[in-house]
């Protein structure tokens, strides 16, 4: 049985077995192989001081903290550090969805894998004790984490491949891959890690609020479907994508005056936020949707933060619509074009839809069969 955790408690190889224990209960993990991984490699290494986000608001963690290598040990996700604008910016993520997207790698013995986003290093540890530490890579932007990560390796006992580097550079040193796995968020798949990947190869990365599991085929194009489970990532720090606006900058721009201003009946779909949000992140991989709920009713503010586009969605209680825009890209007719779609299909499931990344970076969007017809998301705009 599994002690509680005081402040001077060492760790105990128990944890990390209970952990994988656990991970294996919720069918998180549905392999031998991982479960082995999940026991042995210790979690507490990466990590020492920390936050974690509750129903009841923060709670942080250092080395003197009781009941800190019980927390670590469970499935959370630890915080591990913040912009000066108090962004979370590093974590170690939740041992459930890691275990997921391992899984989904499907991964064998000998295959070269390049992790984009080495974080705290834990992930790569797993990686590399799957495998062994000569057939990983893990690169990140910021050089003091990749430091550390390769204090916490060394002392598990792990020496695979790090650099800090633009991650949507990839890293053509150990190229070609038989697997890339982001563990940051996107807004596009880079060009790059097509031309790293060997043909056959497979890409897991979350984009918009979906997660993508494609293959590069023989043509060069990745094809594959997002998984059942939404996931969102903390962004990929890159010096060649735009940024994506704060809620503030949201709300002091939608608040501006527009170009042009309309006024529609109920729109189908809009009420579904999970779902609309989610075709609206893939539209928009660099925008920020922001929901006000006022007396009168519901304002929607939506600002590109590649185009610096913007609309402004007021939706009364009759569901009477007012739409605002203003900027070059056209967002209201592109998004209910979207919504428009999907509601013919009878409003499906995230699974249901698939991507496809051209060898010049085009992102298409498919529903249940890349041959069935697709949305060019890169050019889902109109000037209606």
């Amino acid at each position: 049985m599994t002690r509680s955790t005081t402040a001077t408690e060492a760790f105990e190889p128990e944890h990390a077995a209970r952990l994988a224990r656990d991970l294996a209960e919720k069918g998180a993990i549905r392999s031998p192989e991982w479960r082995r991984v999940f026991a042995r490699v210790p979690r507490h290494l990466f990590v020492s001081s920390f936050v974690v986000r509750t129903s009841e608001g923060t709670v942080a963690y250092d080395e003197q903290t009781p009941g800190r290598l019980e927390t670590i040990y469970s499935d959370a996700t630890l915080i591990t550090r913040f912009s000066a604008d108090g962004l979370a910016i590093s974590s170690s993520t939740e041992p459930s969805l890691m275990a997921l997207m391992l899984e989904h790698l499907r991964l064998q013995d000998g295959m070269k894998v390049l992790e984009v986003g080495t974080g705290t290093g834990y992930n790569a540890a797993l990686l590399s004790e799957r495998l062994c530490s000569a057939l990983v890579t893990s690169i990140d932007v910021d050089g003091a984490l990749v430091d550390r990560a390769r204090g916490a390796l060394e002392a598990a006992g792990y020496r695979p491949a790090l650099a800090a580097v633009d991650g949507a550079r990839g890293y053509p040193n150990n190229a070609p891959y038989q697997r890339i796995l982001a563990t940051c968020g996107l807004g596009r798949i880079p060009v790059s890690w097509l031309d790293q990947l060997d043909e056959g190869g497979l890409i897991l990365a979350n984009v918009g609020l979906g997660m993508a599991l494609l293959r590069k085929g023989s043509d060069g194009h990745a094809r594959g479907r997002l998984l059942p489970e939404a996931a969102g990532f903390m962004r990929l720090r890159s010096s060649s994508a735009p940024g994506v606006p704060t809620v503030s900058e949201v709300l002091s721009v939608t608040g501006g005056g527009p170009e042009r201003v309309r006024v529609v009946e109920k729109v189908a779909g809009l009420d579904d936020h999970a779902s609309s949000e989610f075709l609206l992140s893939l539209l928009l991989p660099y925008g920020l949707r922001v929901v006000q709920h006022r007396q009168e009713g519901q304002v929607h503010g939506v600002l590109d933060g590649a185009s610096g586009s913007w609309m402004r969605v007021e939706v009364d209680h009759q569901g009477r619509t007012t739409v605002s825009e203003r900027g070059d890209r056209h967002l209201w007719a592109a998004y209910t074009a979207l919504l428009s779609d999907w509601e013919e299909a009878g409003r499906p499931e995230i699974g249901r839809y698939g991507l496809t990344i051209t060898p010049a970076g085009e992102h298409h969007l498919w529903l249940d069969h890349p041959q069935n017809t697709n949305t060019p998301l890169d050019q889902a705009e109109t000037t209606g």
